[in-house]
C-alpha cells in the first residue's frame, strides 16, 4: 500500500506520509480527534504548496506549522465566543430592538417629535430642551433666558402640548 501511495506522490508527499503519525499524535494531544484528523489534511494542502528546497529539517518545518494552525485556531475560537458573547450583551441590553418595524416606528416618531419642536418659537424650544433633557429647574431656566418662573412653566406646557398633540396624530 505504501509502496502505492509514494508513486501517486512526489517525495514532499512521501516526507509528509512518513511524519504523518506523529504529527497525528502531536495534534491529537491539542484537539478532539476530529479536529486533529482536519489540521492534518490543512497541512498537508499547505505542504503541497510550498517550495521546501531551502527547508533543512522538514519534521520541526510540519510540526511549527500544525503548532501555528493550532493558534491560529485557538485565536479564531476565542474571536468566535467574544463576538457571541457581545451579542448577547446586545440583545439582554435596554437597548436591543425585537424588530425592525419597531426601529423604524421609534425613528419616525422622533422625526416627528423633532418636527414638532422646529415648529415652536425657539425661546420655547430652548425652555423645554433646558428642562427636558439638561435637567434644569424653573427658576434656573428663569435666570438663564431672563423671563419669571411662570413664563417658563407657560412654555414648558406649550412644547410639551404641541409635541403630544404631534404624536397623537401619528398614532392615528
Amino acid at each position: 500500500m505504501l509502496n502505492v501511495i509514494a508513486r501517486l506522490f512526489p517525495m514532499n508527499d512521501e516526507i509528509f506520509l512518513q511524519l504523518r503519525s506523529d504529527l497525528y499524535l502531536f495534534l491529537y494531544k491539542k484537539m478532539d480527534n476530529d479536529e486533529a484528523a482536519d489540521t492534518i489534511q490543512e497541512v498537508y494542502l499547505r505542504w503541497q504548496k510550498l517550495d521546501l528546497s531551502g527547508v533543512k529539517n522538514p519534521r520541526a518545518f510540519l510540526f511549527t506549522m500544525a503548532l501555528n494552525m493550532v493558534r491560529d485556531k485557538a485565536r479564531h475560537q476565542a474571536i468566535k465566543l467574544e463576538y457571541a458573547v457581545a451579542v448577547q450583551d446586545l440583545h439582554d441590553s435596554e437597548y436591543y430592538i425585537e424588530e425592525p418595524a419597531q426601529h423604524y416606528d421609534e425613528r419616525t416618531q422622533l422625526k416627528r417629535l423633532l418636527q414638532a419642536l422646529n415648529q415652536l418659537p425657539e425661546v420655547i424650544q430652548h425652555a423645554f430642551l433646558l428642562f427636558r433633557y439638561d435637567n434644569m429647574t424653573h427658576a434656573e431656566i428663569a435666570r438663564q433666558l431672563n423671563v419669571s418662573n411662570k413664563t417658563v412653566a407657560r412654555y414648558i406646557q406649550r412644547a410639551s402640548e404641541h409635541c403630544l398633540a404631534a404624536l397623537s396624530q401619528y398614532r392615528r
